[in-house]
């Protein structure tokens, strides 16, 4: 335990500083728009949930069982990330900070190490999700049954639950940074090196797979497209495009996000990208925040099934008779 602030180290500045008023504006956007996101994506998940308890059929399949255990990693990670890094930074609860020294700095950095990787596993089980529905069109539903559903869970988490333990073998230290803030930080310089790597390697893997994931999936959309030449089925091949537009429009942001994490990972580890810690925590912070909260914005512009259903249940919009339909649960044949 930690009883006076000036006692820690101060933090070591390496290259030209960061800009004051810039990581001010930064910061407080991103933090104006977590304060927006978080209940939002609460509020989206809530109704998801309700949706699938009243048995609602378009938005109980197995790909919005998975897109709620995403957002249990996306809010964790929202919450990990100002609880265990920006509030501590700005000097805001300082005291509780100090009194649990280690256990804290311990506990943020597994968790920040540990989200990075689930995130990614969620993106992946999904994009498999998507790829099944493509390849094996007949037997999606038995691939992705109740019971091999809990197998794509522990995937989601386990992975990234068990590579974050690494950190628990580096000691940590409390850092005080210029604006009487808390940092947490890992000792050994070197074992932090290997952990970016790992990392990047991890990522570069995921991102791998992801852009072909997707390339395949939009490839399949566009040759059903083309399948269908009769002009009475115009209409239905209009849909369809406005489908895959949006599916790849999805697909290109989480990558894009993806990518921007990989090549801050690895240009930090691989000393590419010489800047401070501040820096550092500004740039991963954002990208963090982008990754973790854009998910609900997604459900809620690519998802008319769950959109309407939200509507209907606020009061906003009437009940109509007859199914409706989603873009991110269409199986193309």
């Amino acid at each position: 335990m930690v009883t006076d602030l000036y006692s820690l180290p101060a933090v070591q500045i390496i290259g030209d500083p960061l800009d004051e008023t810039l990581e001010k504006v930064v910061e407080t956007i991103q933090f104006f728009i977590f304060c927006f996101t978080l209940p939002f994506y609460i509020f989206v998940i809530y109704h998801l949930l309700d949706a699938q308890l009243r048995g609602v059929e378009d938005l109980s399949t197995p790909f919005f069982k998975l897109c709620v255990t995403t957002a249990i990693v996306d809010i964790w990670t929202l919450l990990n990330n100002y609880l265990g890094a920006m509030f501590p930074k700005w000097g805001w609860g300082t005291r509780i900070y100090l009194f649990l020294d280690g256990y804290y700095a311990h506990t943020y950095l597994y968790f920040a190490w540990t989200s990075g990787i689930c995130q990614a596993m969620c993106i992946s089980v999904l994009a498999t999700n998507r790829l099944s529905a493509i390849i094996f069109p007949n037997r999606h539903h038995h691939i992705w049954s109740t019971q091999r559903l809990r197998i794509a869970y522990a995937i989601q988490f386990l992975p990234g639950m068990m590579a974050g333990m690494a950190t628990l073998f580096d000691k940590t230290q409390l850092y005080r940074n210029s604006k009487n803030g808390v940092i947490p930080k890992f000792r050994n310089e070197a074992l932090v090196t290997y952990f970016f790597l790992i990392a990047g390697a991890f990522l570069t893997v995921v991102c791998i797979y992801l852009i072909f994931a997707y390339c395949y999936l939009l490839f399949v959309l566009r040759r059903n497209t083309k399948m269908i030449k009769n002009s009475a089925f115009q209409k239905s091949r209009n849909q369809i495009k406005k489908k895959e537009m949006k599916l790849f429009i999805m697909s290109s942001i989480t990558v894009a996000i993806q990518i921007a994490a990989l090549c801050l990972y690895v240009s930090y580890a691989t000393s590419i990208l010489v800047i401070s810690l501040d820096k550092f925590y500004l740039l991963y912070n954002a990208i963090s925040d982008l990754y973790a909260g854009i998910n609900p914005y997604l459900l809620w512009i690519f998802s008319d099934s769950l959109r309407k259903y939200i509507l209907i249940r606020i009061g906003f919009r009437k009940k109509k008779k007859g199914p409706s339909s989603s873009v991110l649960t269409v199986v193309v044949h």
